[in-house]
């Protein structure tokens, strides 16, 4: 397992390495980032990766900046160029088709080297923004749906299992080349755990520091999501709109086939994939 975690997200950890062990990981290779060793919340983030067991692999300090956050993935990718690996940010929970080892053995039967798939963004009752807590959170965030593309026009797909020596693009949306595991054989559910009570806070932060120079703007786009998201939620009284029939938004669960909408949401994901190897 590889992820970015950072000191602002550190109430997702505990929920994020109970749900990949489980699934039946046993390595996390975690790259936390703090803005200062001597920031409280990075100092908090590190006391729980002590609680749930596991050593981060590289502490970053400093201003966050996606291209060095993907470098920082490779890095720890390339330490085991020729063993599968799961990449998920923290706020992202996969949810498999087939049991994990079958997809690694089919994607070795037929050549790939990474698993594609799409973001279902959870979402609270109502599309209210929860904060999170110990609670469960299939149970807080009992809905999901397309929102994140139907939103901000944000990129859904991702690739969520990989061999190290596999080049990612940015943010794992993708791969720079490589042969993918076809869509049929198997496709990840991303449940994304992104709208959250702080979600407005995160997202004027990101907005602010990256318009404001003291973050590098590496890609405008970011900053024109963010505030398409911020307009949203605004125009709904600080909620997701779900009753927008476009987002797709159901009741789900955490099984594969809980989702009645999910194939029209992977076919309509499948629009961008360009970015994807098959």
């Amino acid at each position: 397992m590889v992820s970015l975690v950072g000191a602002r997200d550190a109430a997702l950890l505990p929920h994020f390495v109970e749900h990949y062990r489980n699934l039946g990981l046993e390595s996390f290779r975690l790259i936390c980032h703090g803005e200062s060793p001597s920031d409280d919340r990075y100092i908090h983030l590190r006391d729980v990766c002590r609680a749930v067991g596991v050593e981060p692999l590289h502490s970053h300090f400093g201003p966050w900046r996606d291209r060095l956050a993907q470098q920082l993935k490779v890095y720890a990718l390339s330490r085991s160029p020729n063993d599968w690996h799961v990449v998920a940010d923290v706020d992202e929970f996969h949810v498999y088709s087939h049991p994990i080892g079958e997809l690694l053995e089919k994607s070795e039967h037929m050549g790939a080297d990474h698993v594609n798939g799409c973001f279902l963004d959870r979402v609270g009752d109502g599309g209210k923004l929860l904060e999170v807590d110990e609670t469960s959170l299939w149970e807080r965030y009992p809905l999901a749906g397309a929102v994140s593309a139907g939103i901000s026009k944000a990129l859904p797909l991702k690739t969520g299992i990989a061999r190290g020596g596999v080049e990612l693009l940015m943010g794992h949306h993708g791969t720079v080349a490589g042969r993918g595991l076809p869509r049929a054989e198997g496709f990840i559910q991303v449940h994304h755990f992104k709208w959250t009570e702080s979600v407005v806070r995160r997202m004027r932060h990101r907005v602010a520091s990256l318009s404001g120079g003291r973050w590098p703007a590496e890609h405008y786009a970011v900053i024109r999501e963010a505030k398409a998201a911020l307009d949203h939620l605004e125009a709904h009284g600080d909620r997701i709109g779900v009753e927008d029939s476009s987002l797709r938004i159901a009741a789900c669960g955490r099984a594969y086939a809980d989702h009645p909408l999910w194939y029209e949401i992977a076919d309509e994901a499948e629009g961008w994939a360009w970015t994807l190897t098959y």
